[in-house]
């Protein structure tokens, strides 16, 4: 029997039962748990695992990029919660292959993007493995008031995100064909790939205003993170625009394939996908360009028909399944 993601974590919450319920204010299914410490604050949660061969290629990016693009795929679970990262840890499965060195240089990656959001790395476990692995915890904190959780979206909302997408796809299949993209593009698109942002600051500054109602981080793709919102608000989402970034432009053009819909399906750009109350858009969309010199781009809006569709050439069509599920075999993130 084939797997599928949200099939496997709907069958892990229904056996954990009150395991998965005891003190934790919001557990599995969201972009990170929820616990109580205090009345005013949570505490934010949240566990990747990054495999060799499924997640990354140790043959073809730098250690030090997989160390750096692992902690950021952690750190923006938290960004998407509005979360202020606070602590990392670090589980390492090490192949016989691996040296010192190499190690080292894995965690010069991890320990660049910690400083760089004033993250403490405080410890971890290491164990011999068939191939290289990670699993990365990271624990923030947040205000109770600024939680942003996927089931708060309303119909009418603006579905917004911080930024261009497709940038990281377009590394991915730089890195798996070298002739899909010519310089300097490739290897800004490599770059995209290898060295993506968490909007840590962005998720922080967004999860401050009561107008935002809703975020995810764009890490599976938009129709695919998009139907994760419009499930757990029970609403629908109709897209109208796809932020089409130039690297994936550029490789759609060589390629002949359709821009938009690589953009759409890409995921890994670890922008965040928010759902703002639409009468305070505009403010709010002219104080983020103020605040972060980028724009805050607005796909599409809430309403009451079911999963998410694309408005296309007069054509509503759906897209939920455009994007990444951790169980589907033949690729590798």
């Amino acid at each position: 029997m084939a797997l599928s993601e949200n099939a496997t974590i709907a069958a892990i919450r229904e056996e954990l039962g009150e395991a998965g319920r005891l003190r934790i204010e919001l557990g599995i299914g969201d972009d990170a748990a929820l616990w109580q410490p205090s009345r005013s604050d949570r505490s934010a949660i949240s566990t990747d695992a990054f495999v060799d061969g499924v997640h990354f290629r140790r043959g073809s990016t730098a250690l030090d990029r997989i160390g750096a693009r692992a902690i950021t795929a952690s750190l923006s679970d938290l960004a998407a919660m509005g979360a202020r990262p606070r602590l990392i840890t670090v589980a390492l499965g090490v192949p016989d292959d691996m040296t010192l060195d190499d190690i080292r240089s894995l965690y010069r990656g991890i320990a660049r993007i910690a400083n760089e959001l004033g993250v403490a790395v405080a410890g971890g476990d290491c164990t011999a493995s068939p191939v290289l692995s990670l699993a990365v915890t990271v624990i923030g904190e947040v205000r109770a008031s600024h939680v942003k959780r996927r089931d708060g979206a309303r119909l009418g909302d603006t579905i917004a995100v911080t930024g261009l997408l497709g940038a990281s796809a377009a590394g991915l299949r730089a890195l798996d064909d070298p002739r899909v993209l010519a310089e300097p593009l490739r290897k800004r698109a490599i770059d995209a790939y290898e060295l993506a942002r968490a909007r840590v600051p962005e998720g922080r500054w967004l999860a401050a205003s009561s107008h935002v109602r809703a975020m995810i981080d764009c890490s599976d793709g938009l129709g695919r993170d998009c139907a994760r919102i419009a499930t757990a608000s029970g609403v629908g989402i109709l897209l109208d625009r796809i932020p089409v970034a130039p690297e994936i432009a550029a490789l759609a053009r060589a390629t002949r394939e359709d821009a938009e819909e690589l953009a759409l399906a890409g995921g890994e750009d670890y922008e965040l996908i928010v759902a703002i109350a639409t009468p305070a858009f505009a403010h709010l969309r002219a104080r983020f360009q103020r605040r972060f010199g980028r724009e805050l781009i607005a796909v599409g809006r809430c309403d009451a028909q079911a999963g998410v569709r694309w408005w296309r050439s007069g054509i509503a069509t759906p897209v939920d399944r455009y994007g990444w599920d951790h169980f589907e075999v033949g690729e590798m993130r």
